[in-house]
């Protein structure tokens, strides 16, 4: 994983080989095969080991706290060496499928059941509608964050994720009362 991380300092997901990989971590292409069966295998385990337990919101029994930390912390990583690989890995998903499905396996599918299921126990608490989506408000908060990293429409940071909790939640909670 450091020698992954270490290439990836300098070189894209694209352009990032195996034989780079393997060189600098001292070791055979085959002992890397054996346990990582293509490049995206292995920069994937290198994020789930490095990245995805930055990831990990503290509980709270505030949904718009856990949205709003998370949303944070996508931030947080999105504008770092993190935010680059998950941007290359994305690209690269765009002329390789398995790619993308191995992002999405791996990555993103985990951490929107997880968000959704936040979700949908306020829903159960009667502390969200129950009749909103819970899978269109991370489309909504998240998606767009990615959008933000991948295409630079926003400035990625704390303000612009503070805004789209900030949309889901107010409507919701009604107007602020000035103190």
């Amino acid at each position: 994983m450091a020698a992954v991380r270490s290439l990836l300092e300098t070189t894209s997901v694209r352009d990032l080989t195996i034989e780079a990989v393997a060189r600098t971590a001292g070791v055979g292409k085959p002992t890397l095969y054996k346990w990582w069966g293509s490049k995206a295998d292995l920069v994937m385990a290198m994020l789930n080991e490095l990245m995805v337990p930055d990831l990990v919101a503290p509980t709270s029994d505030d949904l718009e706290t856990s949205i709003r930390i998370k949303a944070h912390r996508l931030v947080d990583i999105g504008n770092g060496f993190f935010g680059r690989v998950l941007c290359g890995l994305i690209a690269e998903g765009q002329s390789d499928p398995a790619v993308l499905a191995k992002l999405r396996a791996d990555y993103i599918m985990p951490r929107r059941a997880e968000t959704a299921q936040d979700i949908r126990r306020a829903q159960a608490r009667g502390r969200f509608p129950p009749t909103i989506d819970p899978e269109r408000i991370v489309d909504f908060v998240f998606g767009s964050l990615y959008f933000a990293m991948l295409t630079g429409t926003h400035a990625l940071d704390h303000a612009y994720a503070d805004a789209l909790v900030d949309t889901v939640f107010r409507p919701i909670a009604g107007p602020r009362q000035d103190a």
